[in-house]
């Protein structure tokens, strides 16, 4: 094992560093709050090459992996201004199409999103069925060649701003017990039929949730990724990445709200000297930290096992509990850094709140922490069903 950064490394890092200072924090705080997509900072991830990070070569990408993506969206969050659709769009629909898409499909989709050209974001949650996927109601109805898809879908990412979307749908409904068929669609936002809505989420991103709406949108077959029925696996592969990105997103706020909270303790002066030496402050910001580093580590061993080809089970293990164990530790550093400032945490100058509820979300989303434990409970320790 070899836990020095590379020169390769170091570079990536480096130039996510100047990206972070000319596009910094009040920069993303200002697009979240006029709901306007960061194109800015977006073109300079373009031109850095960033955006097709993990994109084969032969499509236009650096033809690097998931352990550069986490490295660079961990770096990005630690400067405040990780993008939401490097989850969406590098983390998921770009592993999704290099690995379950046709020559055909990764020619047509994979060079714009290496370029910046096109986003795609990932369609699956729904109002009544939540964590469980097989409950899904958007129904795609098969029509010779092409599909009619029907149905609704909420808290989905950056379609507003997005040119294709990954959609899970179902294309049979199982019976005798057995799950309904699930087949994953590459949807153009622009078709007829789908529109969306803003939902009124407090997280400050700049990319923003929608209900999206399904009324007998037409899809080509060709649109389908994978097997028809088959959708299931592709999500597996897809859902690993997303687990990964998203804890390198909540690891790097961590340590960027900790740091807020270890310059203010060091500065502010209540009784005698400053209040970082008090250890009611002191320990639950030592605590974070080591939950920090520790979730790091795991992410990055998940993201060398997806890129080694191990077996999805054990990235997934490993994914899982990195990504609890990061929202966890992010959220007590976003809690620990809010009480050092005491009153002035919850002013809008001091912005501090929106890490606290940026934090907060992750044990929500995109998997929450109690499937996350059943997970754990059920395939990593052999304990029984839970659910």
């Amino acid at each position: 094992m070899d836990f020095s950064v590379s020169e390769e490394h170091q570079m990536l890092l480096d130039s996510a560093d100047k990206i972070a200072r000319d596009f910094p924090r009040d920069y993303y705080i200002e697009c979240a709050k006029t709901k306007t997509f960061p194109k800015e900072q977006w073109a300079a991830l373009a031109e850095a090459g960033f955006l097709g990070i993990n994109t084969p070569v032969e499509y236009g990408g650096a033809g690097l992996g998931m352990l550069e993506l986490v490295l660079l969206q961990e770096r990005l969050a630690e400067h405040g201004v990780a993008p939401l659709f490097f989850v969406v769009n590098q983390g998921i629909a770009v592993p999704s199409i290099s690995r379950h898409g046709t020559p055909e499909q990764k020619e047509r989709w994979l060079p714009a999103i290496a370029s910046g050209e096109k986003r795609c974001c990932f369609a699956i949650t729904e109002p009544n069925a939540g964590t469980n996927t097989f409950k899904i109601q958007t129904v795609a109805r098969d029509e010779g060649e092409h599909f009619v898809l029907n149905g609704n879908k909420l808290f989905i990412s950056g379609i507003g701003d997005a040119h294709q979307v990954l959609v899970v749908a179902r294309t049979s409904t199982g019976g005798d017990g057995a799950r309904p068929g699930l087949t994953l669609l590459v949807v153009d936002t622009d078709a007829d039929g789908l529109t969306w809505d803003p939902m009124d989420t407090m997280v400050s991103h700049a990319e923003h949730q929608y209900f999206v709406y399904f009324d007998e949108v037409k899809v080509p077959k060709a649109n389908v990724l994978g097997k028809i029925d088959g959708g299931i696996d592709v999500l597996f592969d897809a859902l690993n990445p997303e687990r990964m990105v998203v804890a390198a997103g909540a690891i790097g706020g961590g340590r960027h709200v900790l740091q807020r909270g270890v310059d203010y303790a060091n500065e502010r002066e209540i009784f005698k000297g400053p209040i970082g030496a008090y250890q009611g402050l002191q320990h639950p910001m030592s605590e974070a930290k080591a939950l920090l580093e520790a979730a790091s580590l795991m992410i990055q061993k998940a993201a060398w096992l997806h890129d080694s080809g191990k077996h999805s089970k054990v990235v997934g293990d490993c994914a899982n509990m990195g990504k609890m164990v990061g929202t966890d530790a992010a959220f007590k550093a976003a809690d620990a850094a809010l009480q050092c400032f005491g009153g002035y945490g919850f002013t809008e100058s001091y912005d501090m709140l929106s890490h606290f509820i940026t934090a907060r979300l992750g044990k929500v989303a995109p998997i929450n922490r109690e499937m996350t434990l059943n997970y754990i409970g059920e395939y990593i320790l052999g304990l029984p069903k839970s659910y």
